[in-house]
């Protein structure tokens, strides 16, 4: 947790861009990193991402670095961290220490970011207040947030807490930051999940949260917009939240709401009867597929029987289009109950290969494995009964080369 409470983004977590001069500069693991006099740029901590943007150089025109002008050529930054006390920057380019430079985070990201952490404050002190759980898990990425809880909510609960959380948004709650040391530690009571330093940052939003945290946050309840749970599962003993704020949850509406009125349309449905409507359909589909299924049956017999009838009750070598894999053993095993032979079913699989899947119920197969990897190229294997493997050749040689089996 950064715990030098004098960088940029603590002193106003809205600002962004900055000017100041380049500490250090590092490669590692093929990573360019570089530390500043001063930043905006949040590092990650805490379950918020590093802040990202870019930095240019400030191009001196007198020795006293009293005049320059920005360089228009920008180096990104990809990614901000805490290491050891120093707030490391991971930049597309190195830069000569003790250059001036100008800085700009993405504003946007942050903004975004800021909705997410503030909305978790809202959520986990009612979760903390109402149930008496802790929030031991949160993490932010770029499409949503996640919450571990220690005990479990059924949905009916998180719909509650959803209401309650939106009733904070409503109410457009300063959200107010304090430094607290030791002693005024104190006479507070707020949430925790390390162990705190001499000075300690508290968030605090009146009659919802008051929490140790180092991330940054919005100026008002009113500025995370909608919170909207999208989804719960349990986890270690506890529960996960899926969680959107601000802007992500209007891209979720707007995405349900496209998806809706396309499967309503396709359904000749509305809201109310969509549900009814899908549940129908699959229904029909279970029918259709049943239906399907015993007319597949009822043909694959009547191939069964024609292929017994007009073979010399001694092998059966078949060249097959029309089962699949799961089919091949019922038909192979319905043909060899009715021959003395075997049943050799070849589904072509290229030019001159073909997948061979060979059964009989009287006679050992595998000692003829050898044979077929002879004059076949055989590759693969199986049991007495059973061969299942590749083979190459014209369809006529190969059933003339199965046939010397039996």
């Amino acid at each position: 947790m950064v715990n030098d409470f004098n960088q940029l983004f603590y002193q106003d977590s809205y600002q962004k861009s900055f000017d100041t001069v380049i500490l250090s500069a590092e490669k590692y693991k093929n990573k360019n990193w570089l530390t500043f006099e001063k930043t905006c740029f949040y590092p990650l901590g805490g379950g918020q991402p590093g802040d990202q943007g870019f930095i240019q150089i400030i191009e001196e025109v007198d020795q006293n670095h009293q005049n320059g002008f920005v360089s228009e050529h920008k180096i990104k930054v990809l990614d901000t961290i805490w290491h050891d006390g120093v707030i490391w920057h991971q930049v597309s380019q190195l830069l000569p220490i003790g250059s001036r430079i100008h800085g700009e985070i993405d504003f946007n990201r942050r903004y975004d970011l800021m909705q997410q952490h503030s909305g978790e404050h809202i959520i986990s002190g009612i979760v903390n207040r109402k149930y008496g759980y802790k929030n031991v898990g949160f993490h932010i990425n770029e499409e949503e947030t996640t919450f571990d809880f220690d005990g479990d909510l059924s949905w009916e609960e998180i719909e509650n807490l959803e209401i309650e959380a939106n009733q904070a948004v409503l109410e457009n709650i300063p959200i107010e930051i304090y430094y607290l040391n030791k002693e005024e530690q104190k006479k507070w009571n707020f949430r925790s999940k390390i162990a705190l330093d001499d000075q300690v940052r508290v968030v605090y939003i009146p009659n919802y949260d008051s929490c140790a945290c180092a991330g940054t946050h919005v100026h008002s309840t009113a500025e995370i917009g909608l919170i909207k749970i999208i989804n719960r599962e349990s986890y270690k003993g506890g529960v996960r939240l899926t969680v959107l704020c601000g802007g992500r949850s209007l891209k979720y509406y707007q995405k349900l709401q496209t998806v809706l009125r396309d499967s309503t349309s396709l359904l000749s449905a509305n809201l109310d009867t969509l549900l009814m409507s899908i549940e129908r359909k699959d229904e029909e589909i279970n029918n259709l597929k049943e239906e399907i299924h015993q007319k597949n049956n009822a043909m694959i017999d009547l191939i069964i029987e024609n292929q017994i009838l007009n073979s010399d009750n001694k092998n059966i070598i078949l060249e097959n289009n029309i089962f699949n894999k799961k089919e091949l053993n019922y038909v192979a095993s319905q043909m060899a109950k009715k021959i003395d032979g075997f049943v050799a079913l070849l589904t072509k699989q290229g030019e001159k290969k073909y997948s061979l899947y060979l059964y009989s119920e009287h006679h050992q197969l595998k000692d003829n494995i050898s044979l077929l990897e002879k004059n076949l190229n055989f590759k693969g294997g199986g049991n007495k009964n059973l061969l299942q493997g590749r083979v190459c050749g014209k369809f006529k040689d190969i059933k003339t080369i199965l046939s010397e089996i039996i």
